[in-house]
Formats: C-alpha cells, structure tokens, sequence
C-alpha cells in the first residue's frame, strides 16, 4: 500500500460537494492513492446555511485508499483567527497549524510541545505558498492550479499542487503539510 505522506508530489483536488467538503488525493501519474472526507452533525450542516463557514467547527480526515484513517484536521469555533489541530490514526496530536495576521496570508505549524517548527506563507492572492522550517529554509510548497473561469466563478473546486522536500524525514511534519493545503482551501478560499 502507498504512503501518502512519503510523495514528494501529489495533487489534493476537490470535489463539488453541495455541503461537505472532499478532496482527491492523486499521486503525479493522476491515480487516486487517497482521500479527504469532510465529517458534519446535522446541527452542523444546518448551520452551515446560515452562519459563515469560516467560524464554524470543522472536521476532516485525511484515508488512505482503503479508506483507513491516516490523519484527522480539526477546528473549533473561531471569530477571528484559525488554530487547526492535526491527529494522527489513533487520536494523537501530532501539530497544530495556526493561522497568524500578516499582510500575506500565513500559517504556522507547531509540534506537540507548541515550538513553531515550520511556516506557510503565500502570496497575496492565496495562490502560491511557501512552507519553510523553523530555520527559513524551503521544505515545500502548495501551488493552487488555475481551473478555468467558470469553474473559479461558479464553483468552490479547487486543486492544490503539494511538493515536500526529500530532505524532510519527519512523518508528523509531512502529514502536516499536506494538511495545510486542505485548511487553506477551508480557511482561505470557502465562500460564506
């Protein structure tokens, strides 16, 4: 079975969904090696319709093909700025990923401990990010592809290029980045 997390390049494409969020996880060759799964209450889903989704809680989990559970990404409530936390398969925290106030969007991962230990920083569009460890340097990027003007108009469908440095061995920071690019698309790119 494929790891995921050990890709140096995959491509996390969502799908139009009316209500819950999911996402494709596709290796370079275009083969689905995983998935996104948005889980919602029925309270939750009725909310949705009428409160901002960018303050509502939220849980997704990152399956693998077998539709194991490899990693959980959740959000609380919250009125200003996100803080994510990343679990893995048995319920343990591995990061959290905090968006901060910058003029550029931008995330900050933390280990268990709280120490930052890597940054996700796009451009001012929200395109392009650069993920880079607590040194500065580059161990990664997550690139949004253009779609075509009617699906940007009309839709919420994106897809994010995700590129992780060989370099990087630590699994928990890999399964981070790869998280980050489903809390940009649901912190940064949801519309209400």
């Amino acid at each position: 079975m494929e790891n995921i997390f050990d890709k140096e390049t995959i491509l996390v494409n969502q799908k139009f969904t009316i209500v819950n969020n999911e996402y494709q996880i596709l290796d370079e060759g275009g083969s689905e090696i995983g998935f996104v799964k948005e889980q919602s209450s029925a309270l939750e889903t009725i909310l949705k319709l009428f409160m901002s989704q960018k303050m509502l809680p939220w849980k997704m989990n990152i399956l693998d093909s077998q539709k194991n559970v490899l990693v959980t990404i959740s959000k609380g409530l919250t009125f200003f700025l996100s803080k994510i936390s990343v679990t893995n398969s048995a319920g343990t925290e591995i990061a959290t990923i905090k968006q901060k106030f910058a003029l550029k969007p931008k995330f900050e991962v933390c280990d268990t401990t709280g120490a930052v230990v890597a940054s996700v920083e796009g451009n001012f569009v929200a395109w392009d990010f650069k993920v880079t460890d607590a040194q500065g340097n580059q161990i990664g990027s997550i690139n949004k592809q253009f779609g075509g003007l009617a699906k940007e108009i009309f839709t919420d469908s994106d897809k994010y290029v995700v590129k992780i440095s060989k370099s990087l061995s630590d699994p928990n920071l890999r399964s981070a980045v790869i998280s980050a690019a489903c809390i940009i698309d649901k912190v940064l790119k949801e519309r209400n």
